[in-house]
């Protein structure tokens, strides 16, 4: 990426929140959080293997959802609906974040012999989610380190898309961690590919705090 762009999308990062939409097909099946296959301990790559194997063993479709909590970082915002305000005649709702409820879906191919992470999503379970015609296997808590580190290793692989780029970046952009900044800032300045350069300034722009605004500012200063 030219420098001149890179500094044109730091600039416009400032001002341009990141979007995340999209819906799922419609299907005679639903899972509820009731209906989670709970996957849980040892390391976050483990559970992965555990339940890819374990809904391959169920014969549950070609897709499935593997989802976890992690330590997200307060007032961040997490799914559709975060910060969303109403307010008419004087009468007001907020609609708060809540940090403790956020959690991390990847949507996962299960038609080969192993999981193919295709989409990363990020939600807040306190609302009601219904997830039609995939399971959603449910791998617990996963710390900070762990979870950045996985999310990192889905940008690399050649069949990586930009899409799937976008969604980890925006995810770990969520972290409560000091590894999140750092690692945004590294791809944003010295990463190959234009697309992952621009979603690590999106992404970075999404933390409202004064060491993401230096992260930002040292983007600016170096571009």
């Amino acid at each position: 990426m030219k420098k001149s762009m890179l500094w044109g999308l730091v600039v416009l990062a400032l001002a341009v929140p990141c979007a995340d939409s999209g819906a799922q097909d419609r299907s005679a099946r639903s899972y509820t959080q009731a209906d989670f296959v709970k996957v849980e301990g040892g390391a976050l790559s483990d559970r992965v293997e555990r339940a890819f194997r374990q809904f391959k063993g169920a014969n549950q479709g070609d897709s499935l959802w593997l989802a976890y909590h992690f330590p997200a970082r307060a007032g961040v915002s997490v799914g559709p609906f975060a910060g969303m305000i109403y307010y008419d005649e004087g009468i007001r709702l907020e609609r708060k974040e809540n940090p403790a409820t956020a959690a991390i879906f990847l949507l996962t191919d299960g038609s080969g012999t192993q999981p193919r992470i295709t989409r990363v999503k990020l939600l807040d379970l306190s609302e009601p989610y219904v997830f039609e015609k995939r399971p959603v296997y449910w791998l617990g808590d996963v710390d900070a380190a762990q979870s950045i580190a996985f999310l990192e290793g889905l940008m690399r692989p050649a069949t990586s898309t930009g899409d799937l780029a976008a969604g980890a970046l925006r995810a770990i952009s969520s972290h409560d961690s000091p590894r999140a900044i750092a690692l945004l800032r590294d791809l944003a300045l010295k990463d190959a590919n234009a697309a992952v350069q621009a979603s690590a300034v999106s992404s970075l722009s999404r933390i409202r705090t004064e060491q993401g605004a230096a992260a930002l500012v040292d983007l600016y200063d170096a571009v």
